[in-house]
């Protein structure tokens, strides 16, 4: 199981904010078109504060994320997952939400992205990576740029990372911290 941590904004634009002095963007990767559909029945992993992804990449194998134990601070999102390939729900997630459940999952929302990111570099050295996300889910339509510290940065260098940056970023009009996952932004357009 992996800690993911991360920065989230709501944005206006596609392209990487400015950044403080020592942070720089390597080259841009490919473009990435995404849709994500979440899975669940009668709420039963909503309801736990879990959320379990299907992503279907072009080019790529399709992966299931199961997210659980979210926590937030500011624009500063952390949260553990499991994260595996396979055409059908992995066994380690099985595992984790019961067969019962497993068994009678159901689509809840689809939401197609279009991504491009960038890794980031604080002092030289690859941090994190940053995206911009441009989302559909039914009739609604947001952007959000998100920073994702890589596994090898410690929590602790994470949140002092993650505190300069929100620090940097509030004086940024074009950016607002967004209090709430894809998902419960999903739902709420519905």
């Amino acid at each position: 199981m992996n800690r993911e941590r991360e920065l989230k904004y709501v944005t206006g634009s596609t392209e990487p904010p400015p950044l403080p002095r020592g942070w720089s963007l390597g080259p841009e990767r490919t473009v990435a078109e995404l849709v994500d559909t979440y899975l669940d029945h009668a709420a039963a992993l909503i309801t736990r504060g879990w959320a379990l992804r299907r992503r279907e990449t072009v080019g790529a194998p399709t992966r299931y994320t199961l997210k659980r134990n979210a926590q937030q601070v500011g624009a500063l999102h952390q949260r553990d997952e499991i994260e595996r390939e396979g055409d059908q729900i992995p066994t380690e997630i099985v595992h984790e939400i019961g067969s019962q459940l497993a068994s009678e999952l159901h689509e809840v929302v689809t939401m197609r992205q279009r991504r491009r990111s960038w890794p980031l570099q604080l002092n030289g050295s690859v941090v994190a990576d940053l995206t911009t996300d441009e989302i559909q889910s039914g009739n609604a339509q947001w952007r959000e740029l998100e920073i994702e510290f890589v596994p090898s940065v410690s929590d602790a260098d994470a949140t002092a990372m993650a505190t300069d940056l929100q620090a940097f970023f509030a004086g940024d009009e074009t950016l607002t911290p967004s209090h709430q996952s894809k998902l419960e932004a999903a739902i709420a357009a519905l």
